[in-house]
């Protein structure tokens, strides 16, 4: 049970970076440490990647979690709280962003930075993708293949990043890069909970040499990606330090520095629907306070306060109402009774 709380609570410190972003960030205007050093929206929705390829593969290789079930619960337990969302977004945002619930911007163009673009939901699709192909294969066992895969997508986010600058092309980066995080991300777990002494010291050698990699390319692909298309008032080194700092924190809050706070393991257990409300709850705190003619710097403070209560409440109805049924649903399919943590921990 350590384990499912700490990962949790890990989930719920990524829920506070993104409300923190999303709704408070902005009434700061334009510091210079969140516009040089540190973007936390970003390093939130690293965190819920990583913590994706911290467990999917390791719930994949259980006995009990094959191709199916695992496609039926993850169905059930991501399309219902989807199409609720999608139905209040579009109600309150227009038809055009009901699509991509929980995106951060429009997707007219592929964006260097593919999280603050689409969020963290298409990469985590892809993801699955990716482990149910390694699966089928019999080669997702394999944490030298995964090893090698992590640094094959980033030699491919190399890739794309130096195309971008020499030909000026629209290329997603970061998109090979985040999915190599998460495959490291697997690496690490066996690091940690693998139960051969052997096997984790093997593991651990992995996760180093991989780590060794990113500290080299990781500042090569920003430099050569953000060069090509800067974001005025902004700079490369911001994005390095937040991946940086992602990796860094994930790899201590998972293993020596775990917390098990109730506030932050509640707020775990509501991150998927919060972060597919929040846009529509922000709108809807923004008409209500526009409405009652409230104006000036009070003003944006009591509609970034009212915003998260609200999508707290609206978070927690829907994981009650909406998400609960249908894990419960996917699990009476699947014929599972007795859980292990790890496959708890990836069912919430």
């Amino acid at each position: 049970m350590e384990r499912l709380a700490h990962i949790d609570a890990l989930r719920g410190s990524a829920v506070l970076l993104v409300l923190l972003q999303t709704l408070f960030v902005p009434l700061l205007g334009q510091p210079w440490l969140l516009q040089h050093v540190l973007d936390p929206g970003l390093l939130g929705m690293l965190w819920f990647l990583l913590i994706s390829g911290f467990v999917v593969p390791a719930s994949l290789r259980a006995g009990h979690d094959d191709a199916y079930r695992f496609l039926v619960r993850r169905f059930l337990r991501l399309f219902p709280a989807y199409v609720v969302a999608t139905m209040i977004v579009v109600t309150m945002l227009g038809p055009a962003a009901g699509w991509f619930a929980g995106a951060t911007a429009t997707l007219a163009t592929p964006s260097f930075e593919v999280l603050e673009q689409y969020g963290p939901l298409p990469v985590v699709l892809v993801f699955y993708l990716l482990c149910l192909g390694l699966q089928w294969s019999g080669l997702l066992h394999s944490v030298s293949l995964r090893s090698t895969v992590a640094l094959l997508l980033l030699a491919l986010a190399l890739l794309l990043a130096l195309a971008r600058q020499l030909f000026m092309l629209n290329l997603p980066v970061t998109l090979p890069l985040v999915l190599s995080l998460m495959f490291f991300a697997s690496v690490w777990y066996e690091a940690q909970h693998e139960g051969s002494s052997y096997a984790r010291r093997r593991a651990r050698e992995y996760a180093r040499h991989t780590l060794r990699f990113y500290g080299v390319v990781l500042p090569v692909i920003f430099l050569a990606g953000w060069a090509a298309a800067p974001t005025p008032g902004e700079s490369w080194p911001r994005y390095v330090l937040t991946y940086v700092l992602g990796i860094a924190g994930f790899r201590l809050l998972s293993s020596r520095l775990p917390m098990n706070s109730p506030l932050l393991i509640w707020l775990g257990s509501i991150s998927y629907s919060l972060y597919l409300l929040l846009p529509a709850l922000q709108q809807l705190t923004h008409r209500l306070t526009t409405g009652l003619g409230l104006d000036g710097g009070a003003a944006a403070l009591i509609t970034a306060t009212l915003g998260m209560l609200l999508a707290l409440a609206a978070a927690q109805l829907c994981r009650y109402l909406v998400e609960q049924p249908f894990i419960l649903l996917g699990k009476r399919l699947t014929g599972r009774r007795d859980m292990q943590p790890l496959a708890r921990l990836h069912s919430r």
